[in-house]
C-alpha cells in the first residue's frame, strides 16, 4: 500500500506549500487582458453592436464581435458525436442570435483588465427579444419557440429494447412507477477556466497555456475552428485546480485566443470570474427520469421501462448527447432485468449548455433506479438489502451483457453488500432508528448500490463516434543513462494524483523506486496523443496499462543486455529493485544504472538490440470496466427546521485492483462529498423566463465541512478481465449512489408521513419540505409551508 509519505514527497508537498503553479500564477511580461461581453438575455436578435466607446477607451486594444469573428472560424467540433444528432453551427462568439445569459458576443483587448473591463461595459448591443424556451419541457410543446432551423428543439433521440417488454409489465404482481428529476449543478473546480495565449514567431503559430483535462483536443479544436495545421498549435496545461468533467471539452474563449494571439503577435490573457463561471461554463446534470418497474411477486425485477429528458441548454456542443446515452446504458446497473424499452431525449433550451460532469449521466438514472427499488422493497415487505441480492447479476455469469449491450466485464455484488452491512451493522442501526422514531426522533437508514462506468472511450460505449472517439491511450517510457525514469503520458492530473499512480506503476514494473520517475504531461509537444483526454475514470485504467505496457518492454530490453554483459540466458534473470540478477544466484548481478549507461554508450551490445532505452506502448482497450459499490447511511431530520444530518456512511467499493490505495480512499470520499452536496444542497435554478436564479458564490447552495460525517470504506478488489493492470475507475463512484441513499433514509425518518411525499423524487431534498407540519399546527399565526406531496 502506498503511504502518504510517498504520495506527499515530493509530489504534493509543493501543493501543501502553495507551489502550486496554475495558469494565472504564469507570468507574462506585456500581456493583453481579454474580457468577454455577454448576453444578458436567454433569447434574442442581435440588431447591431456600438463599439465606438469601448475602442476610446485608453488602453483597450481592440474590441471584436461575433460578426468581425465569424468569417475565420468553423463551428467546433463535438466530443461524442451520436448517428444522427443535429448540430448548431454555431461558433466562438454569437454572430447572429444570443441563446442563453452569458452567451459572449464580443471581445475586448486592453492593456490591463481594468481597462478591458470598463471597455467591456461600453460596449453597446442592440438586442430584439425572442420568446423563450425556459425548460426541457417547455423545448418539447409541439407550439415552442425554435433555437434553429430545426423541425423541432430535439437535437436526438435514441431507443433501446429487448425482450419482450409488454408482457413482463402484464405479468407483473408489482409495478413501481416515479419520475424523478436531476437539477442543473454548478461543477465548482476551486480553479476556474484560464487562458493564456502567446504568439510563437518560431512556427507563426500559438502556445496555449489553459486549464483543461484534455490538451490534445484543445489543440483540435483550435486547428478545425480556425483552419490552421495542428503543429502550429502547442497546447500545455499546467496544474489544473479541479475539473469534475467541467474542463473535458474544448471552450470558445481557447479558441478566440489563440486567434487573437497569432492576430495580434502578442500574448493574451483571460482568467474566468466566479460570476463568469456561473453562466459561461458548461453546468452538470439537468435530467429527468421517468421509470416504470416491472416485479414478480418475489421482488424480481422482470422489466424496466424508461424516458430520460436531457436538458442540454443552448448548444449541444459540450459532449453532446454521451450523458444520455450513457445513462441508458447503465439504466439496468447492477441487476438482471430481462425486458428493458428506454427512450432518450436530448433538447435545446435557452439556458447555458450542459456538458460532463462527475459521474456522466449515471448519477441521475442511479436516483429513478434505487428510489423505486426502495419503494418496491416497503411495498414487497423485504429489507432494501434483499430486494437487491435478489436481483443482482451473479458472478459466474460475468462477462455478462445487459440488455441494452452494456458489458459487466467482472463484480462480486452479493459479497460486498454483505460486506457493507456488516460494517455498518444494520439490524442494530435499523433497531435503534425505530426507538429513535418512537421517542419522536427522526432518525432514518438508507441503502443503494450503483454500476459506475469507468476507463472510458466513446468507441466502446453503445457504438459512438466522433472527433476524440477513440478511446485508446499512448505512453513513452525512457530511462535515461543514471538509471532514472522519464514517462510521458497523454493523461492529464486535475489534482487527484493520477501522476502518482502512473509512477508507481513504472516503477513496480521496473523494480526503482518510485521517486526514480519522473512524469511529463500536459503538453501536446512532448506527450503523445490520447483519444479521450482525462476522464470517465480512465487515468488509473487506461493509462496505467499503457504505461505498464512500455514498462514492460523495456524492463525486457533491460534483461536483454544483462543477459549479454553477464554472458547468461535472458530466461535466467529476472529485474530486482535495482538491478538484474541471476534467479539461482543473487550475487550474479549488474545493477540498473550500469545497464543504462551500456544502452546508450552501445559500445557493447547484443545483436538486434538498438541504443538507448525508449518504449512507446499504445493501448485501446476491449470494453468499459464496471467499478461498482452501495452505500449505507444514517441520517436524522430536525422537526423544527427540517435540515438534514448525514450521521454516518458505510461505503463499499470495488475498483478492481488498487494501485494507490490512499488515492483510492480520496477519490470515494471526495465523490461521497459531491453526492450530498447533489442530494440536499445544490442547484441551478432557472425563471419562467430564462433567467439563471444563481449567478454567484453566496446564492449557490453547498455542503461545507460540519455537514460531512466520517466516512467508513469497505473495499473489495476484483480485477477486470480486460485491463493488463486489472484496474478499474475510481473518480465517480462516491457521486453516483449517494443522493438515492440519502434520500431513502428520509424516506425511512419520515415514516408514514413519507409516503406520499413526491418531493423526494427530485433533488435536492430541501428543509422546508421535511419541516414537520405539527411544528406549523402549534403556530398562532404558521407561515406558509410549500406542500411537496
Amino acid at each position: 500500500m502506498i503511504g502518504l509519505d510517498e504520495v506527499a514527497r515530493p509530489r504534493g508537498a509543493r501543493f501543501l506549500t502553495g507551489g502550486g503553479r496554475y495558469v494565472a500564477d504564469i507570468e507574462a511580461a506585456g500581456a493583453l487582458h481579454v474580457v468577454f461581453v455577454r448576453s444578458p438575455h436567454p433569447h434574442a436578435e442581435i440588431v447591431a453592436i456600438d463599439v465606438a466607446a469601448a475602442l476610446a477607451m485608453p488602453g483597450v486594444q481592440l474590441v471584436m464581435t461575433g460578426a468581425d469573428f465569424f468569417p475565420h472560424s468553423e463551428t467546433p467540433p463535438i466530443i461524442w458525436d451520436v448517428p444522427g444528432q443535429r448540430r448548431s453551427g454555431r461558433k466562438a462568439l454569437a454572430h447572429d442570435r444570443v441563446r442563453h445569459v452569458g452567451d459572449p458576443v464580443a471581445v475586448v483587448v486592453a492593456d490591463t483588465l481594468a481597462a478591458a473591463e470598463r471597455g467591456a461595459k461600453l460596449v453597446r448591443v442592440d438586442y430584439r427579444l425572442l420568446p423563450v424556451v425556459a425548460s426541457p419541457r417547455d423545448a418539447m410543446a409541439p407550439d415552442a419557440p425554435r433555437l434553429y432551423d430545426w423541425p423541432d428543439n430535439i437535437v436526438v433521440e435514441g431507443h433501446w429494447s429487448a425482450g419482450d417488454i409488454d408482457a413482463a409489465f402484464a405479468a407483473a404482481a408489482h409495478v413501481i412507477s416515479g419520475i424523478y428529476v436531476s437539477p442543473r449543478l454548478a461543477p465548482l473546480s476551486l480553479e476556474g477556466r484560464a487562458v493564456l495565449a502567446a504568439f510563437d514567431s518560431a512556427c507563426d503559430g500559438v502556445t496555449v497555456h489553459c486549464s483543461s483535462q484534455a490538451p490534445h483536443q484543445v489543440r483540435e479544436a483550435i486547428a478545425l475552428c480556425l483552419r490552421w495545421p495542428e503543429h502550429v498549435i502547442r497546447v500545455i496545461v499546467p496544474d489544473v485546480g479541479g475539473a469534475f468533467g467541467l474542463k473535458s471539452c474544448a471552450y470558445g474563449e481557447e479558441v478566440v485566443l489563440a486567434f487573437l494571439a497569432r492576430r495580434l503577435r502578442t500574448t493574451l490573457r483571460w482568467i474566468e470570474r466566479r460570476d463568469e463561471a456561473f453562466i459561461g461554463s458548461i453546468h452538470g446534470r439537468g435530467e429527468e427520469v421517468s421509470l416504470d418497474l416491472a416485479l414478480d411477486a418475489d421482488g424480481r425485477m422482470s422489466g424496466l421501462r424508461a424516458t430520460l429528458i436531457q436538458d442540454k441548454g443552448s448548444d449541444p456542443y459540450a459532449t453532446s448527447a454521451g450523458a444520455a446515452w450513457a445513462g441508458a446504458m447503465l439504466m439496468s446497473s447492477v441487476y438482471t432485468i430481462p425486458s428493458i424499452w428506454i427512450d432518450a431525449k436530448v433538447v435545446v433550451s435557452n439556458r447555458t449548455p450542459t456538458g460532463a460532469y462527475r459521474g456522466y449521466g449515471v448519477p441521475e438514472v442511479n436516483f429513478a433506479l434505487e428510489r423505486s427499488l426502495d419503494k418496491a422493497a416497503r411495498r414487497l415487505g423485504l429489507s432494501p438489502a434483499e430486494i437487491r441480492l435478489r436481483n443482482y447479476v451473479a458472478p459466474e455469469a460475468m462477462p455478462y451483457v445487459a440488455p441494452q449491450g452494456l458489458v459487466l466485464d467482472s463484480g462480486r455484488y452479493a459479497l460486498l453488500t454483505e460486506m457493507t452491512l456488516a460494517r455498518f451493522g444494520w439490524d442494530a442501526e435499523a433497531k435503534a432508528a425505530a426507538d429513535a422514531r418512537v421517542a419522536g426522533r427522526q432518525v432514518g437508514i438508507g441503502f443503494a448500490a450503483y454500476a459506475e462506468p469507468t476507463n472510458m472511450g466513446p468507441s466502446k460505449l453503445c457504438g459512438m463516434v466522433g472527433i476524440n472517439a477513440g478511446g485508446f491511450d499512448i505512453a513513452t517510457v525512457r530511462m535515461e543513462p543514471s538509471g532514472h525514469v522519464t514517462l510521458f503520458t497523454g493523461q492529464t492530473p486535475m489534482g487527484q494524483g493520477i501522476e502518482v499512480s502512473l509512477a508507481r506503476i513504472a516503477a513496480d514494473t521496473l523494480a526503482i523506486p518510485t521517486d526514480d520517475v519522473i512524469v511529463i504531461h500536459g503538453d501536446t509537444q512532448a506527450c503523445s496523443y490520447t483519444g479521450y483526454g482525462s476522464g470517465g475514470s480512465r487515468g488509473t485504467g487506461i493509462g496505467g496499462s499503457t504505461v505498464m505496457i512500455a514498462a514492460q518492454r523495456l524492463a525486457s530490453k533491460l534483461i536483454a543486455i544483462a543477459a549479454h554483459r553477464l554472458a547468461r540466458d535472458a530466461a535466467d534473470l529476472i529485474l530486482v529493485q535495482g538491478g538484474v540478477q541471476a534467479r539461482d544466484d543473487p550475487t550474479h548481478r549488474i545493477p540498473v544504472a550500469e545497464i543504462a549507461r551500456a544502452a546508450y554508450l552501445a559500445h557493447d551490445l547484443p545483436d538486434g538490440v538498438d541504443p538507448g532505452l525508449e518504449e512507446r506502448a499504445v493501448f485501446d482497450p476491449p470494453s468499459l470496466a464496471i467499478t461498482n459499490g452501495m452505500v449505507a447511511v444514517r441520517i436524522e431530520i430536525d422537526r423544527t427546521t427540517g435540515i438534514v444530518e448525514v450521521q454516518r456512511v458505510v461505503f463499499g467499493h470495488d475498483c478492481g485492483r488498487q494501485i494507490s490505495p490512499l488515492l483510492v480512499d480520496s477519490q470515494v470520499i471526495g465523490g461521497i462529498a459531491q453526492g450530498i452536496g447533489a442530494a440536499l444542497y445544490e442547484e441551478l435554478p432557472y425563471g419562467t423566463d430564462g433567467q439563471p436564479l444563481v449567478t454567484r458564490m453566496r446564492d449557490y447552495d453547498m455542503p461545507q465541512a460540519g455537514d460531512f460525517p466520517d466516512v467508513e470504506l469497505v473495499h473489495l478488489e476484483t480485477p477486470s478481465p480486460f485491463f493488463p493492470n486489472g484496474a478499474k475507475g475510481v473518480g465517480e463512484s462516491g457521486t453516483i449512489p449517494m443522493p438515492a441513499a440519502i434520500a431513502n433514509a428520509i424516506r425511512d425518518a419520515l415514516g408514514a408521513r413519507g409516503e406520499r411525499m413526491a418531493c423526494l423524487d427530485s433533488l435536492p431534498i430541501r428543509a422546508e419540505h421535511l419541516i414537520d407540519p405539527a411544528i406549523f399546527a402549534a403556530l398562532e399565526n404558521p407561515i406558509h409551508q410549500e406542500n411537496c406531496s
